[in-house]
């Protein structure tokens, strides 16, 4: 299921892949003194009704940035409430040459909230102008404080050039789109004239491929045999334990396996009316040993992973905090219920206020991993007195909204995945009560938990924005809203004659530093399908996303590390109000 702008969710494969979650803006960001400069103005931009993080409250913060910065330099007068001043990279040119400009960053706002475009970063909605500086600078002007401001601009569109799909945008990456041969390959070609002399997010030499050919083997054994065989140069794929092993035996591949975008957890259905009693909540989550899961799953393909103990910032980013402080402590779970005057019935199972804790389990029948995660739990539970009936359900059964999203005569506990993405703000609506609450498939409510949420659309301050959301969390997670387990490993493979290549689950992808790879002029990909368009306004296809990453760049990409760093733009200034 995919978390898109206005839209519900939606069914994927074999996981749920909605938004969130987590990384950091490695930006110059100040506050500028009040200047006086000229700007010249650009065309009026559409203004769509917003559907912005916060935007449904009216108790709204008011703007906050870094501390200031002193500045050699006078920078614009802001016009409205909150504007962002993007200095662009000097010498940052389209592939026939043509210097990148403030142009194209109108250009970008107006096909974002262009018709039929579903999947926009919100904040777009709010850009009242974005007008000309000098030749180098861009003056966007928002009509309200925006806190997610990092996550626009991620692709930049040229001005002038309108287009359907790949085939017809123009680039800023260092290779171009060359052929589209359907149902074989898509191609692409090193751009000889490119504007960067190093990786510009590596900050390393550029390399010698010259050609990237992206072919589709739809069978994860046949991508195997045909990086085996030398036919394919890169995969990336699930990491589970049969294929780790086959890739350690191959002699001719190196590979890498990492904390994956995905994130598995056990949600409980707060409309039962025992389950909505945070005592048996604490008890089950108690009972239950997460460590013992990630044995008999993800550990036997990725012996580092660790357990999940947040549910807005994954593993390894910087602002991730351990939220989750119940430990495996099942004779504390039995005191807890029987502190609330439960006592097993004749058959075993614990009866409390009159009702059996026997419960419904409900995940997809497609993955082994949760059947494991499903007899883990049972097993840990029986231990205390509480019976889990499973429910193995098809991935398009599961993700039906009217399943998803259904009351406890559907489901009472609920095993699947989200997906995490750069910034949390797509998945507000998570933590958000009733109609607000678009993506709270467990029904959870907490007024003082969604307040925070919602201030985060406010607060441009990331520090700030990170504390607030890690505050909600801790919150959340302390009242035992859901059970987090782990992030789904996936594996990055390549042939060893290959220099250069490292696995990054962010939205820059795993080619994120494709123009410093070395070793062969000409490499070949594989894919698990082929798309069927790419188009490069969408940001869902993780295919589509693959093969436009080395072609499109945007203000900032990210590293690894989980940092934001510069692209297409040399800083970029936040300019409050009164500024």
């Amino acid at each position: 299921m995919a978390r898109s702008h206005g839209g519900g969710p939606k069914p994927s494969v074999s996981t749920i892949e909605p938004v969130t979650r987590a990384l950091r803006v490695g930006l110059v960001v100040s506050l500028l003194a009040t200047a006086c400069s000229t700007v010249a103005s650009g065309p009026p931009l559409p203004r769509p009704t917003p559907d912005v993080p916060g935007s449904s409250t009216s108790t709204a913060a008011p703007v906050t940035t870094a501390a200031p910065r002193v500045s050699a330099v006078t920078g614009p007068t802001c016009p409205s409430v909150f504007c962002l001043s993007y200095h662009i990279e000097p010498g940052a040119t389209w592939a026939d040459g043509t210097p990148v400009t403030p142009d194209d960053f109108r250009q970008t706002v107006t096909f974002q909230l262009g018709p039929g475009v579903q999947e926009a970063e919100p904040g777009y909605a709010l850009i009242d102008r974005v007008e000309t500086v000098d030749e180098n600078t861009a003056l966007v002007s928002f009509s309200q404080p925006y806190g997610p401001w990092p996550t626009l601009f991620q692709r930049l569109f040229r001005s002038g050039h309108p287009f359907q799909d790949i085939r017809e945008a123009d680039t800023t990456g260092a290779f171009t789109f060359a052929d589209w041969v359907e149902g074989e390959a898509v191609i692409l070609e090193r751009d000889p004239e490119w504007w960067a002399d190093r990786d510009p997010l590596s900050q390393t030499p550029l390399g010698d491929v010259r050609q990237v050919s992206f072919v589709f083997v739809d069978d994860a054994e046949e991508m195997l045999d045909a990086l085996a065989r030398g036919e394919v140069d890169v995969i990336t794929t699930r990491a589970d334990a049969a294929t780790v092993q086959d890739l350690e035996a191959m002699e001719a591949v190196d590979h890498a396996t990492s904390a994956g975008p995905f994130w598995e957890h056990i949600d409980f259905n707060h409309l039962d009316p025992m389950l909505s009693r945070p005592w048996l909540r604490e008890a089950m989550a108690l009972a239950i040993n997460r460590d013992e899961i990630l044995d008999r799953t993800v550990r036997l393909a990725h012996r580092e992973a660790t357990v999940l103990d947040n549910t807005v910032w994954m593993t390894g980013t910087p602002e991730y905090e351990s939220h989750f402080t119940a430990g495996f402590d099942p004779v504390q779970a039995a005191e807890i219920l029987s502190q609330n005057g439960c006592a097993p019935g004749e058959d075993g199972i614990q009866v409390c206020d009159g009702t059996r804790l026997s419960f419904i389990w409900a995940t997809t029948n497609d993955d082994p991993w949760r059947r494991e995660i499903f007899e883990s739990a049972r097993d840990d539970l029986a231990e205390i007195g509480i019976e889990l009936v499973g429910s193995f359900r098809s991935p398009s059964d599961l993700v039906n909204p009217d399943f998803l999203f259904g009351g406890p005569q559907v489901w009472q506990l609920i095993n699947f995945s989200w997906r995490a993405h750069a910034d949390p703000h797509r998945a507000n609506s998570t933590y958000y009560c009733g109609q607000e609450g678009t993506l709270n498939v467990n029904h959870y409510c907490s007024e003082e938990v969604a307040e925070l949420i919602r201030q985060t659309g406010f607060i441009t301050d990331q520090a700030e924005r990170a504390d607030l959301y890690n505050r909600a969390d801790s919150l959340y997670l302390g009242d035992f809203a859901v059970i987090p387990l782990f992030q789904k490993p996936t594996v990055m493979a390549w042939s060893n004659v290959l220099t250069g290549p490292q696995p990054n689950n962010t939205p820059s992808s795993d080619l994120w530093n494709l123009a410093s790879w070395s070793g062969k002029e000409e490499i070949v990909v594989a894919l698990n399908s082929e798309p069927l368009e790419i188009d490069p306004l969408s940001t869902t296809d993780d295919n589509a996303n693959l093969i436009m990453s080395p072609l499109l760049y945007g203000a900032f990409g990210m590293r690894p590390s989980h940092e934001r760093v510069p692209v297409l733009v040399d800083s970029v200034d936040v300019i409050g109000s009164g500024s």
